[in-house]
């Protein structure tokens, strides 16, 4: 015990000499455990949250009265009935607006003395009587995002005033007012989006179900939602990156220790003279490493906490504003980022401990080389085992049909990557020595290639998977914009939409029929149902094939404009991929358990769309609910008009119904875009602080290389290379290496970019598209990377060269 207390006191020492090694070997460790504690602390938080909302429903808790139609409303008159029997309903309107900034924001109306309640700060939070303005209240969480402060009022798109903010902690996703201030600007006098009741006794429950209307059920809260299912891909996606972003500082710490046990070689040497066995040796340096980790499980923890804590208020705004979800994650406590904390360094202190030990010169210095020697890799081991790795990827990825597998081809592909950049580069170097270059600084430079790669490879490969990720993300969303700006212009193609009060359908259809300049009529009636197994809705659009034709096919029937008609249906394209569909198929499609019975004579693209959607003609969607004896669920109206009439019919629109509810056309792409940047803002943040982390990895390694390079630049300043021109034919060194690394960056990223769209999108959400290179992208990219490649390489190569030639010397011996 005593010689292990000596030895390791001895060798950590070291690091007080040498102190930016300790720094970086703890910067490698906390870098990426803390992006990983912060993705699976939003993860494990928002699992609880789900298995409370499905504990819930299932125990009766909380109750709902909700609208039978998808999106539908609830008549005032059941909230009144249920008021005057003593039930103590309170009403809720939800409503998607958008502010004169163009930010889409979700605005729910509420009773606030009734749900503000429960808040012990409630005599600071409900406004004071006579207020001039209506009164919001946004999470603090949120204020940053949406760039509001307390006090500001916020207008709608046109011009009308909202409210004032009032920024609140915990509030969740939704931006509360008073519902009869909501009421009146969306057009909602008569009719609420929900009701929520209290617990409910088995009798009380059966006598509010038999009194409701047809158009209204009772159901416990967050029943009939899968929503750990149905965002399990978006969590997925996170914990892919924040791997991404482990493995990246992983290599940094790997590189850290790997210098500092190169540099102790003395050491090492000087402990085995004096007696210290190989066993007391290895176990110090067990134990020094277990002390840095201790070190870092704490630093992680904080640090993860703090980003989950700054992504919540984003990824609470995601899940309800595309999954449904209600309920608002928080930070419950710190015992969770801990133990991730904990179990995410120690396992990565012990990868990085046993990646050290196969090193070869590691290996020596621990005198385990005659056991090495017969499992060294080269590098001709490394292509073939690239090879070989590439070959199952594409064997694999013709049968994968869940996320998990296709996640791990990813991450396989990724290890081809990582397997062939330093052959690559060892290869790229000897193929440089042969180019005949005339002075002498220059040709220095080129034969000291290869052994500047050696010493930076570890690094190399590390911006090489962060680069390739980099690009492979950029296809992802690239992709991503422009099928949904292609999806968006064939899909809306109506100039006006306009969603009046359900229950008025002749009346809206004359209405509409006697305005100037209307080219086309198109009702939206849809109503909730299971298609093929899948839960969803059927829609319906109208009578006539011209009221279809918007809809972006994937595939179809060449007769399916006369098919639809005839008993046939149209279903998006995750349903047919979910079920394995194929053209002329029979479906069935279960409305209120009614099983109905239809031929498939086409697929649509439904982006966004994470359930089942199928659309019939409306005389069959009217025979079916006529024989259940359910009035036809009209939600909607879509107009194409003339252009000199457009806006002449939009405001003759705003007669009959308040803003909100009528919208042009380029309203709704704005709201679709604008979701869609902020779904994947989480995303290109995770993708950029995995590219700080490589960064901070290469300045990690050119920082180490001060006993190793030295001797041989304080040779170079004696025979009168000037400090710049060294430190010019360094940059220039690094810039070769980084330039010979890009090409296996790119075709990497674009083979990780190629399996995100066509196998893990595919089998996570349901839909496919065509993939873009995005070439156009990739200077932009590569000039970025580069740069701040320059920035981390600068400061400790000028360090390096700027040291006296006499100290140079009496260090490098």
């Amino acid at each position: 015990m005593i010689e292990l207390k000596l030895t390791a006191q001895t060798l950590i020492a070291h690091y007080w000499r040498r102190p930016w090694q300790g720094l970086f070997l703890l910067l490698g460790l906390v870098c990426g455990a803390s992006l990983m504690v912060g993705v699976e602390t939003i993860n494990q938080e928002a699992r609880q949250r789900y298995q409370h909302s499905e504990q819930q429903a299932a125990s009766g808790q909380g109750w709902q009265v909700m609208p039978t139609q998808r999106e539908g409303w609830l008549p005032q008159s059941i909230w009144v009935e249920l008021r005057r029997q003593g039930i103590d309903a309170q009403p809720v309107i939800d409503a998607k607006l958008v502010d004169d900034e163009g930010r889409p924001l979700l605005v729910r109306g509420i009773d606030p003395v009734a749900i503000l309640s429960s808040r012990e700060t409630l005599a600071f939070e409900l406004p004071e009587a006579g207020s001039d303005y209506p009164q919001l209240w946004l999470d603090s969480g949120l204020s940053g995002r949406y760039q509001l402060e307390q006090g500001q009022l916020i207008y709608l798109s046109q011009g009308q005033l909202l409210g004032q903010v009032n920024l609140l902690a915990d509030l969740g996703p939704w931006l509360m007012m008073d519902i009869a201030d909501l009421a009146p600007i969306i057009g909602a006098e008569r009719r609420v989006s929900y009701l929520t009741l209290p617990q409910l006794s088995l009798e009380r429950r059966l006598e509010i179900a038999a009194g409701l209307p047809a158009e209204a059920r009772l159901q416990a809260r967050g029943e009939a939602t899968e929503f750990g299912q149905l965002s399990e891909s978006f969590h997925l996606n996170l914990r892919a990156l924040a791997l991404m972003a482990l493995a990246v500082s992983l290599f940094l710490a790997f590189n850290a220790l790997r210098f500092s046990l190169i540099q102790r070689q003395g050491l090492f040497a000087q402990l085995r003279s004096l007696g210290v066995s190989e066993s007391a040796i290895r176990a110090a340096l067990l134990l020094e490493l277990a002390l840095l980790a201790l070190i870092a499980v704490p630093i992680s923890a904080l640090a993860g906490s703090q980003l989950a804590i700054a992504w919540m208020p984003q990824i609470n705004h995601t899940l309800a504003s595309i999954y449904g979800f209600e309920q608002s994650l928080t930070l419950s406590g710190w015992a969770t980022p801990l133990w991730l904390a904990t179990a995410v360094i120690l396992g990565a202190s012990a990868l990085v401990m046993a990646s050290v030990m196969l090193d070869p010169k590691v290996a020596k210095q621990l005198r385990l080389s005659e056991h090495h020697r017969r499992n060294r890799l080269n590098n001709r081991h490394l292509a073939i085992g690239a090879m070989v790795v590439m070959a199952v990827v594409v064997v694999a990825s013709q049968w994968i049909s869940s996320t998990t597998p296709a996640l791990l081809l990813c991450a396989l592909v990724l290890l081809v990557g990582a397997l062939c950049t330093p052959p690559w580069l060892a290869f790229c170097c000897q193929k440089l020595k042969r180019v005949r270059v005339k002075h002498p600084l220059a040709r220095w430079l080129i034969s000291d290639l290869e052994e500047q790669q050696r010493t930076i490879s570890v690094a190399m490969v590390a911006i090489m998977l962060a680069l390739a990720a980099a690009i492979g993300m950029r296809m992802v969303v690239g992709s991503f914009e422009l099928a949904l700006g292609g999806y968006l212009n064939q899909r809306i193609n109506a100039d006006l939409y306009l969603r009046p009060t359900p229950g008025e359908h002749p009346l809206w259809m004359e209405r509409l029929s006697s305005l100037e300049g209307v080219e086309r009529i198109s009702p939206f009636a849809h109503q909730k149902a299971t298609i093929a197994g899948v839960e969803g809705s059927i829609a319906s659009l109208g009578d006539e094939a011209e009221h279809y034709y918007h809809l972006p096919l994937k595939v179809a029937q060449d007769d399916w404009q006369q098919g639809l008609f005839q008993q046939g249906c149209l279903v998006n394209e995750r349903t047919e991929l979910l079920q394995s569909l194929r053209l002329g198929q029979s479906l069935t499609l279960s409305i209120n358990g009614n099983a109905h019975r239809c031929r498939l004579v086409g697929v649509y693209f439904d982006y966004g769309n994470l359930r089942g959607q199928a659309f019939v003609s409306e005389q069959t969607l009217s025979s079916w609910l006529s024989a259940q004896q359910v009035e036809m669920p009209y939600g909607g109206y879509s107009l194409v008009v003339a252009p000199e009439f457009r806006q002449q019919n939009y405001e003759a629109l705003l007669n009959w119904l308040p803003e909100s509810q009528v919208i042009a056309r380029e309203g709704i792409r704005a709201i679709a875009t604008k979701l869609f940047q902020q779904t994947f803002s989480v995303t290109v943040a995770l993708n950029i602080l995995t590219l700080v982390v490589a960064a901070v990895g290469l300045f990690a390694s050119l920082s180490s290389l001060e006993q190793h390079r030295l001797g041989q630049f304080a040779t170079l300043l004696s025979m009168g290379i000037s400090r710049g021109q060294l430190l010019l034919a360094q940059l220039t060194q690094l810039l070769i290496i980084c330039c010979c690394a890009l090409f296996v960056a790119l075709p990497l990223g674009v083979s990780l970019g190629y399996l995100l769209l066509n196998l893990v999108n595919r089998v996570a959400f349901g839909w496919t598209m065509e993939v873009h290179l995005l070439i156009g992208d990739w200077p932009v990219l590569i000039t970025s990377l580069m740069l701040a490649l320059t920035l981390a390489a600068i400061w400790p190569l000028w360090r390096l060269s700027r040291q006296s030639t006499a100290n140079q010397l009496k260090e490098g011996a």
